[in-house]
Formats: C-alpha cells, structure tokens, sequence
C-alpha cells in the first residue's frame, strides 16, 4: 500500500534558521503547529521551545544584534498585509508594533542599538513604500525617506545610517541607495548597467551584496559608501543566499537547481561537506564561523544543520517524516529535451525508488513566479503522485531563473507563448521517449505556474492532456492587473505587459480569450484573500466552464491568501487533487 496522502502532509520541515550571536542557540520557522511559526533550540542538547503564538502566521524576521529580541511580520487570513511584532527571544513580552491592518510593513534592520526598528510601508499611499524608523519606546513611526517607488530590503549602519534597496521598474532591477543619519541621500549604485543589487550584508568595515551587475549570473560583490565596487565570487551559476558575521560570511551556489555551500573565513573558500545532496533554503553564520543551513530535497521536508569550525555538520533540527520510509520517496534526475527553436530545457524527473523505466502516468508540474525554479524542495503533492504510480516531470522552461539573465528574458511580454511552448515539447518528449502513454499527461501549476496550465489547456487542446489543477491561475491578464494589490501592479507589467500599451497582445496570450478550446477536466483552487491574483480569476473560469458543460471542479477557501498556507487546508485540497489525477489518467 502507498502511503496515504495524509501521512505525507504530516511529514513537517524548519528554515529560516537564525544564530544567537554568541552561538549558543538556533532560532527556526516551522509549521509544526499547522501555520508557520517561530521556534528556538539550544545547540547545547534540549527540547526546541515555541516563541510565536498570538499571530496567524509570521513571514520574514530578524534578532537583535545583541540576541535579546526578535521582530517579525504577521500577516491575517493570507492577505500580505504584514504587521510587525516584537517578542524577547525566550518567546515573552511579544507586542503588536503596527495597527494600520489595511497597509504593508517589511522589516529592514534593527538599529545598532536595539532601540529602533527600520521598516519600509505603504502608509503615506498603497502604491509607495517608504523608509522609516519606529521608536520601540515610544511606538513614535517617523518617515526618513519618501519615494514614489517600491523596495523592501536593507541594512542598518554603525554610524546611523541606512543603506536601503530600491526598485526600478521591476523586482530584479534595483538600485542600492543610502540615507546618513543626518539625513543626506546619495545612491550606492550606478544608474548603468541596469542590474539587481541586493541583500546588503557587514562585513567588518565592508558591505557585501548581491549583485549581477555587467554579469549573466547573480555573484557577491563588495560595496563602500563611495560607490567603490568588486566582485569577489562570479562564475557559471548564480549565488542565492549570503550571509555574514564577524569576518566570517557563506553564500550558496545554484548549480542546476542543486545547491553548493560555501564559507569564506580567514581569506579561505571552503565548500561545506556533510550535507545531504539537494537545496540550501537558508544559511545563517556567527562571529565564530559556526554556520547553520537548512538541507531539503525530495525526500526530506527541511533539516537545520549546523557546522562548527573545524567539525562537519551536525543535524540541530530533523525533518519529521511521519514514519514515510525511505523508499516510499521519489529519486529524481535532471533531464533535458527539445523544445520548439532547437534550444533545450532542463527539468527533474522524479519516479519511484527501483521503477522499471516503463511508461506511467504523468503529471507536469509547473513552477510559479514566472520568475522561479524548480528545486529538489519537498513537494507532498509530487511525493504522493509518486508514491502512486505516477512520475512527475518539473521544468525550468525558459523565463526560469538559475540560468542566466538571457534566458530569464526569453519571456518577456511578446515572448509568452514561447515559454507555453516549451511545456508543450515536455509534453510531446515524454510520449516519444516512452516515459508516459500520450493519453495520460496532466499539467498542474500554481500562480503563474497556474497561468501555464491554463494556457497548456486552451492553446495546445490537441496535446489530448488528461486533466489540469490550476491553482492560484491567471485567467485574464486584465482583470489581473486591475485588481492586484496595485503597488505590484507597475512590477508585474514590466514582465507581463501594461494595459496601456499591451492591452490588445494580452488578449491574446489570456486563456479567457481560447476558453472555447478547453477541453481537459479541470480542478480550481484559490484562496479568497489573494493580493497577487485575485479570487475573480478563479470565478471567471470556473463560470466560463460551467456555461460550457465542461468538466470543472472548484475548492475555494476563505481564510486563504495566495496558495494554501495552512495545514488544515491543505490536507483538505491535496487528497482531491490526488483523488482527481486518479480518476482521470486512470491509473491501476
């Protein structure tokens, strides 16, 4: 019998990991409890102690410089509207800082001395985020700088200062500008090349970031207050984690989609052994050099390791598998094929431990973003489809990230269909290579992973697809863009198409306009409290197809934002999801 899907959704992962300054203890996000929440654990030996409770679910957090606190986002039902806290690191005194719930508020750093926080807001117009510093006194919010743009991260200086990130035109683009504590402005980065700077980290006197400026692929770079640049680690892959502490700092490497791990102390580059081969999903480092990484792969739902000079890795935080053997878990390998141009796509190929190699049911299961990768990352969905007789094909089709800035941009506004036309060829390789019978390939994706499958469906019907699960789609690009959260909206039309100018072409890219064509049965999920794409692009279809007689199931759920965030939903949506990929590509 294969394990139930229920088993699997029990299976429970930490990240986020986050060292004590005197590295004494670990502080993690998990949702163990059924929604992310903050923990800690000494590195000493004991049991692991909540810290977060008050609060729907928390997002992104930061400790003190000196360990006493911590403060974190919160956001309610979903919907992104973070509100910050703070909380003493023993899990006492947790206070709600921000009241304004119909606004946005992202940490930036604590100040040097633990007596402020910097934040970036939407309080002065939903559209704009502006740089602040709350006075944990007082709860006093002043405005230090005003912008009619977006950013989010930065770093707070020993002198006063602040260095922020500011974005031009869209997320991968932005600039690195500084505010003094007598409040002169002045920009970090140069206005060419266009290029991403971000994640500013110390280091000793230096600023490390990271950046692929002149570069197809993400290094780290050394900044200083002049504008002074040097790149120190660039190569074929892109870096995409960094931190530092002390003289000691570590960065992760994408290499295919697989991480390498590396740290920098005492002027040596060693690659950290003694992980399980897979994906790095976050790093921390301390003065000493002890270094703490999350491990998670297929088979592993996320393990906090952490390495101290001079010793290998040691496992702080295991994965709970809820007793899932190992060889109820996929083996995967990175596979290519040919796409519509010649050029070729890579993706993970996950089948049972020992499969014969015959041809199975297949389900193609599309990243978001459009900005995004597919990872060796648990994924309970893929894992039970496995687990039941299917494989599962993820692809990096063109417009991934991980591959180079040219291939990122193969994408762009009048060059969507080309990406639709990559998850075609997927289609068509795993009939030809015999990996799965022709009449039995499905395509599931969420966000804009969700827009493919919709657009798989309706531009490509001939394909013959078996079924499709959209969750989280976009269905009409309109619609879209006129009822997101509208500070994202100017972010999303520089990958997309703005109305104003693209109107006509995004008609025609929208599966509303080939909703005729949709022959698959199909499943809908959305979450009635999402700001990235509203809960209207799910009723459109869903009611489109319905006037059509079509085959088409929808899960809405209301305490949900984008994507299915809480357990309890989660282990209502996926055996449906299961049981609907069962039925249709009939597996037995």
């Amino acid at each position: 019998m294969p394990p139930s899907i229920a088993r699997i959704l029990d299976a429970r992962g930490a990240g986020a990991p986050r060292l004590s300054p005197d590295g004494r203890w670990l502080c993690y996000a998990t949702d163990l409890t059924g929604t992310q929440q903050l923990w800690r654990v000494a590195l000493g030996g004991g049991m692991p102690e909540r810290l977060t409770f008050e609060c729907d679910r928390i997002g992104a957090y930061k400790l003190s410089r000196d360990g006493a606190r911590i403060a974190y986002a919160a956001d309610s039902g979903g919907n992104e509207k973070w509100q910050l806290w703070v909380v003493n690191a023993d899990g006492t005194r947790a206070r709600r800082l921000t009241e304004r719930g119909d606004r946005i508020h992202h940490i930036v750093d604590w100040s040097p001395r633990g007596d402020a926080l910097y934040l970036m807001a939407n309080l002065r117009h939903p559209l704009y985020f502006d740089l602040y510093r709350l006075d944990l006194e007082s709860g006093e919010i002043r405005m230090l700088v005003e912008r009619d743009g977006t950013g989010f991260g930065g770093l707070a200086l020993d002198d006063g200062g602040v260095i922020f990130t500011t974005n031009r035109g869209r997320m991968d683009k932005n600039h690195l500008e500084v505010i003094s504590a007598d409040g002169e402005r002045g920009l970090l980065t140069p206005e060419t090349p266009v290029a991403q700077h971000s994640a500013p980290h110390r280091l000793g006197d230096a600023i490390l970031v990271l950046s692929d400026r002149d570069r197809e692929f993400q290094g780290v770079a050394r900044i200083d207050r002049t504008g002074g640049y040097e790149l120190l680690v660039g190569g074929e892959h892109d870096v995409d984690a960094l931190a530092t502490a002390g003289s000691a700092w570590a960065y992760s490497l994408n290499c295919d989609g697989m991480s390498e791990l590396h740290l920098v102390r005492d002027g040596r580059d060693e690659v950290v052994r003694g992980l399980p081969a897979g994906h790095v999903g976050g790093i921390d480092v301390a003065p000493d050099g002890t270094l703490a990484a999350t491990a998670v792969g297929y088979d592993s739902p996320g393990a906090l390791f952490v390495i101290r000079p001079g010793e290998r890795a040691r496992m702080v935080v295991p994965p709970i598998l809820a007793g899932l053997a190992p060889e109820e878990l996929p083996v995967h390998e990175l596979v290519r094929w040919t796409t519509f141009d010649g050029r070729e796509i890579p993706g993970f190929l996950l089948r049972a431990r020992g499969s014969d190699g015959r041809p199975r049911p297949t389900v193609i299961q599309v990243h978001g973003g459009p900005e995004g990768q597919a990872r060796p990352v648990w994924n309970p969905i893929a894992i039970a489809l496995v687990a039941r007789g299917f494989n599962v094909l993820q692809p990096n089709v063109r417009g991934s990230t991980g591959y180079g800035l040219r291939y990122q941009a193969l994408d762009d506004v009048r060059l969507r269909m080309d990406s639709v036309r990559d998850l075609d060829a997927a289609a068509a390789w795993l009939a030809d290579s015999g990996l799965a019978p022709r009449d039995r390939i499905a395509v599931m994706g969420g966000s804009y992973g969700g827009y493919m499958t919709l657009a798989a469906i309706a531009f490509f019907p001939e394909r013959g697809w078996a079924a499709a699960v959209d969750t989280v789609g976009i269905y009409n690009f309109r619609t879209f863009l006129e009822r997101m959260d509208q500070w994202r909206r100017p972010l999303r039309e520089a990958e997309y198409g703005s109305l104003a100018e693209d109107a006509a072409f995004l008609d025609t890219i929208a599966p509303a306009t080939h909703v005729d064509k949709i022959r698959a049965p199909l499943l809908v999920i959305h979450g009635a409290n999402d700001p990235r794409v509203p809960v209207y692009e799910a009723e459109q279809v869903v009611a489109a197809l319905r006037e059509r007689g079509r085959d088409v199931t929808y899960l809405r759920y209301e305490d949900e934002g984008h994507g299915l965030q809480k357990a309890k939903n989660r282990a209502d949506a996926w055996p449906k999801v299961v049981e609907f990929l069962e039925r249709h590509l009939t597996v037995g």
